[in-house]
């Protein structure tokens, strides 16, 4: 089923090229967009505006890490965020929240109108990253939305917190951090959550890495689900100790929860039923990603 879904991904490519050839001014930034860059600790941020999209770039202006539709701040420019929000599915309205990844704050922005008496904890490596979605993006804290400017493995072995949802979104610039995708990783990630809890984790489709990373929360958690991107070539993995709820189950709380509040003008439902791939395969014998062996950005660039 991976491979079939995955076969979609000359498509998205081939209609993105178009996409960039026709409308670049949309996808690339040029010079007299940027209105600001700033060199950080790791990386070089960049602040892009046109077209009443502002976008924060980080390592270059091909990255697309967050973005915000200055006349409707809520709305999900890109199709990744929106995806996460399908978490909702699979916990039953969720008090502690964990964001690894801030980015401009997009999804942090999104669960807190979502889930509005929920504690969100933001974990962020860089903080000229915080400071950017403060300046550019309206990120700020306050007694429910929390702030830890650290690496998020190392802030998860020091708390001993338990998350009802757990976020990862740490991927930027093309770059992933190995060491948030092996399994002694997710073994922490999956013991500060709490009983009924789910790790969604944002990445991409690439065939030979997403193999890899299916037989590794496979080994952490059992049975899991993915979301393909139809527009993009993200991938949504979401997984809870013990194994994901039912079809069924997921699509009663979506159902439940647009019901009570169409969270955001979010489709849950319908994204659910169209980029929903519940039965992921791989090949038998892959080899999961560990501390000793997790050729991760090699694996996203076919090597």
């Amino acid at each position: 089923m991976l491979k079939t879904r995955l076969s979609r991904f000359s498509v998205v490519l081939a209609a993105s090229c178009l996409f960039v050839a026709v409308g670049a001014f949309y996808l690339l930034p040029t010079s007299a967009d940027i209105i600001h860059e700033v060199e950080s600790p790791y990386q070089t941020i960049f602040i892009s505006e046109a077209n009443g999209i502002r976008r924060m770039h980080v390592g270059s202006l091909l990255d697309r890490t967050s973005a915000m539709d200055l006349k409707d701040p809520y709305r999900h420019v890109y199709e990744y965020t929106a995806m996460m929000m399908l978490v909702s599915g699979y916990v039953d309205m969720p008090q502690k929240i964990l964001v690894v990844g801030l980015g401009g704050g997009t999804v942090s922005r999104t669960l807190r109108r979502v889930y509005p008496e929920a504690e969100i904890t933001n974990v962020e490596f860089d903080p000229v990253v915080v400071d950017m979605a403060r300046q550019y993006f309206g990120y700020a804290e306050d007694d429910r939305m929390k702030l830890a400017v650290e690496d998020a493995r190392r802030w998860l072995r020091g708390t001993k917190e338990r998350f009802d949802v757990i976020v990862l979104d740490a991927y930027h610039g093309g770059y992933i951090p190995f060491h948030l995708t092996t399994r002694e990783f997710l073994e922490l990630v999956r013991e500060r959550l709490a009983p009924g809890g789910a790790v969604c984790a944002n990445t991409w489709i690439d065939q030979a890495l997403a193999e890899r990373e299916s037989a590794t929360y496979h080994a952490v958690f059992g049975s899991f689900h993915q979301y393909v991107g139809k527009w993009s070539t993200n991938r949504i993995i979401v997984a809870s100790p013990g194994g994901v709820p039912s079809r069924g189950e997921v699509r009663a709380r979506l159902a439940a929860l647009e019901s009570a509040r169409r969270p955001e003008g979010l489709d849950l439902t319908g994204m659910f039923k169209e980029l929903l791939d519940s039965n992921p395969t791989w090949p038998a014998g892959t080899e999961i990603l560990t501390d000793d062996h997790a050729p991760v950005n090699l694996l996203k660039e076919g090597k």
